[in-house]
């Protein structure tokens, strides 16, 4: 191969570029997962441990055998949306399909939140892209901080005027946290005029999702993925669910074509073979029984008076009070091989890292590791 030389773009005046975008954006810190080297056992941004079984796997890639990879893919994955809402049950018009949920995220904040007649309210902390979008799309908010144990509570809930969007995640990330549904049918009845965003990603690890409430109230939309309990995180399928009226507008706002064909044949699998189905209950029970024993576990280290909280989630987070203490752990395990989210840094979590559940083994070497820290 002949060696090109390599073009460098001229660098123009920020003075006249940075005109062009929102001064939120320019100032805003863009979204940056660590990604150390020497690391062996990966927690750190809650994915499945369990891969899939190679029967599935040469099944999806029988099928893409068949496809003209010439040929544009299903220009909105029709197929694909029946076939979910299928799984999901709902009508195939109640649902809207996006390669990851983290898309959606920003597709609704951007329909909706721009010309709010009321206001943009957002969980905190939560999923760090809620505000991190707001900020980059100069989207005005409020913030419904969660209490000192991470707790929702009603009464720090800002003033909603008609018109008004709340984000939330139950469970949340990364606080494991749930709003019990007793509380949020009681919100959603209270203020009717108030359309409610919440982000279930991680739902199936949970006892009792949301989806029931949406035959009793119309302002309430639900976003989910198959990256957590189906382990799909590489094949991202995120999807939302809501009223007919609602998903046909933002539906508008979906560009087509993109899902790929890999991602459309994966997902056909994914919620049709019988295999797939005993395969990702096996994983929402290991998740679960492993989380719990981990967290009895942490709860006996005695580790710089760590903290350590009941999560919903297929993840725990951990809090210290000296956040020196909360870097020499961080660092501690990067330096045997093993990976955590440090989220220490955003609102509300200083003193904070985040452990994803694995498997056994993986999670055994993170609590010898733990107790030698």
């Amino acid at each position: 191969m002949v060696s090109q030389k390599v073009l460098q773009p001229k660098s123009p005046d920020m003075n006249w570029l940075g005109a062009y975008f929102q001064p939120s954006l320019l100032a805003a810190k863009p979204y940056k997962i660590d990604a150390p080297q020497g690391i062996t056992i990966k927690l750190d941004q809650n994915e499945s441990p369990w891969d899939w079984p190679l029967q599935l796997k040469d099944k999806i890639l029988a099928s893409l055998k068949s496809k003209e990879w010439n040929r544009y893919p299903e220009a909105m994955a029709n197929s694909l949306t029946e076939t979910l809402a299928e799984y999901v049950g709902v009508r195939p018009e109640c649902l809207i399909t996006s390669p990851g949920s983290n898309h959606l995220i920003a597709l609704v904040l951007d329909a909706l939140g721009r010309r709010l007649p009321g206001k943009v309210v957002i969980a905190r902390p939560s999923f760090a892209l809620f505000e991190s979008h707001c900020q980059y799309a100069g989207i005005p908010y409020e913030t419904w901080d969660l209490d000192e144990n991470f707790g929702y509570r009603r009464e720090r809930l800002p003033a909603l005027p008609d018109g008004s969007l709340v984000v939330f995640a139950s469970p949340n990330n990364p606080t494991g946290t749930s709003l019990p549904k007793a509380e949020f049918r009681a919100l959603l009845k209270e203020f009717p005029r108030v359309l409610f965003l919440a982000d279930e990603a991680y739902y199936e690890f949970d006892d009792d999702p949301y989806t029931d409430l949406l035959g009793e109230f119309s302002n309430l939309l639900i976003l989910r993925t198959l990256s957590k309990t189906m382990g799909a995180a590489g094949v991202r399928l995120g999807y939302a669910i809501g009223s007919p009226e609602l998903i046909s507008v933002l539906t508008k706002l979906r560009l087509p074509y993109l899902l790929n064909h890999f991602t459309m044949e994966a997902a056909r699998v994914m919620l049709t073979d019988p295999d797939m189905k005993t395969f990702v209950a096996r994983n929402i029970e290991n998740a679960r029984s492993e989380r719990e024993r981990v967290h009895q576990a942490l709860r006996d280290i005695p580790c710089h008076g760590m903290q350590v909280f009941d999560s919903k989630a297929n993840f725990l987070l951990m809090r210290w009070p000296d956040q020196a203490d909360t870097d020499r752990v961080y660092k501690g395990l990067i330096a045997q091989g093993i990976l955590l989210r440090n989220v220490s840094g955003g609102p509300g979590l200083k003193g904070c890292l985040r452990v994803s559940i694995g498997t056994a083994q993986d999670n055994d070497a993170f609590l010898k590791a733990m107790r030698s820290l």
